[in-house]
């Protein structure tokens, strides 16, 4: 695959990653919550309420996407490849996410293995193999058939489920509206993440060429898997035991498992980041184009800033399982407006390096202004709340 094509993936993986955004409207959150607080019996009724809300997304925001192409940012022949990209990969996560709150986190991790990992080495091992195969085209068939895969699978355990009642009830749209209202503060978080993920890459495109974004995407695809390592195996696992604990007072728990969830992504962290240090050189290599490790500062900084977002994730919990949301939200926007800022200012006068250290700098921000957050509200009545007494003698015996 050649720079240019490498580019055009990094600009079509971008795309994608921001209409999923937009596809989920990250109500996930908000029905999260209602499910770690509900009974069995009122889960698939959740559920169901989940699956009509992103029906209703659906209908508005697909022909929406089109400007895409209209405004020039991917090829026209990319479009089939595109929706369907976008609504399986769509699919794929909310599965995932699903899977993890209803205590399947083994099932959810392999199922995100298949979505994210096994189907790239599937795709390089056929590139090497078959020159034809070499395309972005190619490269969307494998994606697509990876993220099916994953829905195959994780659908199992919620095909199990009694799904007779939620459907014979009308999807309630007042608890609809409340999800909105709930998951807003953190779908524009979540927008705000991804520009700082994910600008850069149009503005390098803009200043640079589709070249120099192969080059960026590489290294900031390597860098990365520190970032997706750590929300799979460590994140997606504690986080819902940090909020249940929490939801019933159970402060006990809630301590330590917060203090679980920084110890491991603190050692996750620096594990994953020495494993890719160590095989960066061979994945350069193997790019055949010494361009690659030329730039490899690059790859670098983006590894420095992968592993602060991380270490972001601590005081984030102790917002989020509070239900202090706009504290979340506005960290977030100040550091994806930074970051705009500083790729402006940086890419044009000093390239993909540039953008690096704005992607940096962008995660050093998100993680003092959530820290400063806790440090505030830590200070106000009802930050720990009473210890619920059946969770208290259940700990003492």
């Amino acid at each position: 695959m050649t720079l240019a094509d490498l580019g055009t993936y990094g600009i079509l993986a971008t795309s994608v990653a921001m209409s999923v955004q937009f596809l989920g409207m990250e109500f996930y959150v908000f029905n999260t919550r209602e499910i770690l607080g509900a009974d069995q019996a009122k889960r698939g009724l959740l559920l169901s309420g989940q699956l009509t809300f992103h029906g209703l997304i659906y209908l508005l925001s697909l022909p929406a996407l089109s400007i895409l192409f209209f405004a020039g940012i991917l090829p026209w022949s990319l479009a089939v490849w595109f929706y369907i990209l976008i609504i399986v990969e769509h699919l794929s996560v909310e599965t995932c996410r699903i899977l993890f709150v209803i205590g399947r986190p083994i099932l959810a991790n392999f199922a995100g293995f298949i979505r994210i990992g096994s189907w790239v080495a599937i795709a390089v091992t056929v590139g090497l193999q078959i020159p034809e195969y070499r395309s972005v085209q190619a490269i969307a068939i494998f994606w697509i058939l990876g993220g099916l895969l994953s829905i195959l699978i994780g659908c199992k355990p919620l095909l199990q489920s009694d799904w007779s009642n939620p459907f014979e009830i009308r999807p309630r749209l007042d608890w609809i509206r409340k999800g909105v209202s709930v998951a807003m503060p953190f779908f524009m978080s979540a927008v705000a993440l991804n520009t700082i993920y994910f600008s850069d890459r149009f503005i390098i495109q803009h200043f640079s060429g589709i070249e120099q974004v192969g080059l960026y995407t590489f290294h900031q695809s390597v860098a990365g898997l520190v970032y997706t390592a750590i929300t799979i195996g460590v994140v997606s696992i504690i986080y819902p035991k940090i909020v249940k604990s929490f939801l019933i007072r159970d402060m006990a728990r809630y301590t330590q498992e917060r203090k679980t969830l920084a110890v491991a992504i603190i050692s996750g962290s620096i594990l994953v980041s020495l494993f890719l240090i160590l095989i960066f050189p061979y994945l350069a290599d193997f790019m055949k184009n010494p361009q690659f490790i030329e730039t490899r500062s690059v790859f670098f900084i983006l590894l420095l800033g992968s592993v602060i977002q991380n270490i972001s994730f601590v005081p984030h919990y102790d917002l989020y399982a509070r239900s202090i949301d706009r504290d979340l939200m506005w960290s977030t926007i100040l550091a994806a407006a930074l970051n705009v800022v500083l790729n402006f200012l940086w890419i044009p006068k000093f390239g993909i390096i540039g953008a690096a250290w704005a992607t940096t700098v962008a995660y050093i921000m998100l993680l003092i202004t959530k820290s400063w957050a806790v440090a505030i509200r830590s200070k106000q009545p009802g930050w720990v709340p009473p210890q619920n007494i059946n969770t208290l003698e259940t700990n003492n015996e």
